[in-house]
């Protein structure tokens, strides 16, 4: 029983943090890739969400206009360990959205083989990019599940009190 509560310590104390900012800045960097690659050719953006046949052509046109700009936001907050569960929960939002998009395309047997996801400059094949999307997804649930507050702007902003009531020091540090 002592070895496994051993164990538990030493998964929450030292692997956890780095997982979680593993997480964070892989999510992040995807996402502020993908946006800025997207910003710079947003007719292209709107083309590709109009082939999915799922949103009405003034509403694909909105969404892919603020899509990048969100990506990039949701992708620093992430990386700077900023609002980390809202913006995690956010980002697993919009990516579920994507494998929606891809899934209804392939059972409606859309011609969309080659996804753009990371840019024009990019293109994965639908499959590949699906992989991606559920890591990413999986990855998501993890930060809202346990948070992040290793080298995070959230503790160095927030100090939480523990059971007691009194403020607990900030942990810049996972031990």
């Amino acid at each position: 029983m002592d070895e496994v509560s051993t164990k538990g310590k030493f998964f929450r104390r030292f692997v956890r943090p780095y997982v979680s900012l593993i997480s964070r800045l892989v999510i992040g960097d995807i996402f502020i890739y993908a946006g800025i690659a997207k910003i710079q050719t947003i007719s292209l953006l709107i083309d590709e969400i109009e082939k999915y046949r799922i949103l009405p052509g003034s509403l694909a046109v909105a969404y892919g206009t603020v899509l990048p700009y969100v990506e990039v936001l949701l992708g620093v907050l992430l990386v700077l360990g900023a609002a980390t569960r809202v913006s995690a929960s956010v980002s697993g939002l919009l990516v579920v959205s994507f494998i929606i998009a891809k899934i209804s395309a392939m059972i409606r047997g859309l011609d969309i083989s080659v996804c753009s996801c990371l840019g024009p400059k990019i293109g994965l094949l639908l499959v590949h990019s699906l992989v991606i999307d559920f890591v990413i997804l999986a990855l998501t649930i993890y930060l809202i599940l346990y948070g992040s507050e290793f080298f995070s702007l959230d503790s160095l902003l927030f100090v939480r009190k523990n059971g007691t009531g009194r403020a607990r020091t900030r942990k810049y540090l996972p031990f």
